[in-house]
This record gives structure tokens, C-alpha cells and sequence, in this order.
């Protein structure tokens, strides 16, 4: 089999205004070997029929704002993982490769900001409480701890 994955998994930022397109910003950490292993944000978008997909190009595309400080990811967009799901959906997913000390910085934060840029949209949202337990419950199960 393949590297053991470990995702946190449903980490959906919540949004009161923006209820036709669902956005998840998930920690990612792909085992290499036993003792190596490589981690990344996941940005996974799902619009309504109506919304479509956000088209998250190659390139600086996930901006945040971890308690003020400004963080910038790359990554090489969600071409390859754009999908219509059986419910009329449209669903695509980015990655970005990340750090232990980016993903313990925001499970650590008080308040964070992210940013999707979408060639057809930006997206906006805050972390709620949930997130950020999420985010410290994936570096204390999957991490060895803060």
C-alpha cells in the first residue's frame, strides 16, 4: 500500500452569507517513511449547481491571516480534481505544501483568516472554534504534540 495519510478531516469553514459554495481548509500529513513525513493544507471547495466551480488556478492561490501575520501558499491548483458530484455539485481540491510549524502556528492561533482565490471567485472565511480544535486534535494525534 501507499504512505499512511492523515487528514483532519470535514475541517468545513462555516459561513452565514455565503451558503452556495462550501469551503474545507484540512491539514494533510503524507508518511514517507516511519520517521519522515511531509505535510500540506488542502483547500476543497463544493459549489451548488448554480455556483460552479471557483477554478483555483496553479500559483499563489490560498492566502492567511494567522493572528495578523500574512502567510501565502502555492500550489498547482485543482485542474485535476474538478468533478460534478451526483447531486449537481461541483467540487474541486488544492493542495500546499506546508510545515509542522505553519500547521502548529494556526492550531495555536487565536484567529485566522483564510483566503481562496478563485479565478472565477474569492472566497472568504474566519476560523470558528471548531476549526481550530480541529486543527490542535490533528497536532496532538498526528503530530507528537505542540
Amino acid at each position: 500500500g501507499g504512505p499512511d495519510m492523515d487528514i483532519t478531516l470535514e475541517n468545513l469553514l462555516e459561513s452565514n452569507e455565503d451558503r452556495s459554495y462550501l469551503v474545507w481548509l484540512s491539514a494533510v500529513r503524507l508518511r514517507d517513511s516511519a520517521w519522515d513525513a511531509r505535510y500540506y493544507l488542502e483547500v476543497r471547495y463544493e459549489g451548488a449547481s448554480d455556483a460552479g466551480y471557483i477554478d483555483i488556478a496553479p500559483g499563489e492561490s490560498l492566502i492567511l491571516s494567522v493572528d495578523g501575520e500574512i502567510m501565502r501558499f502555492r500550489g498547482l491548483g485543482s485542474d485535476a480534481t474538478r468533478r460534478e458530484t451526483d447531486r449537481g455539485t461541483f467540487v474541486e481540491n488544492a493542495l500546499y505544501e506546508s510545515t509542522p510549524e505553519t500547521i502548529k502556528k494556526i492550531a495555536k492561533a487565536s484567529d485566522v483568516k483564510v483566503q481562496v482565490n478563485g479565478q472565477a471567485r474569492k472566497l472568504y472565511r474566519e476560523f470558528q472554534a471548531i476549526n481550530f480544535q480541529n486543527f490542535r486534535s490533528f497536532v496532538l494525534n498526528h503530530m507528537g504534540g505542540f
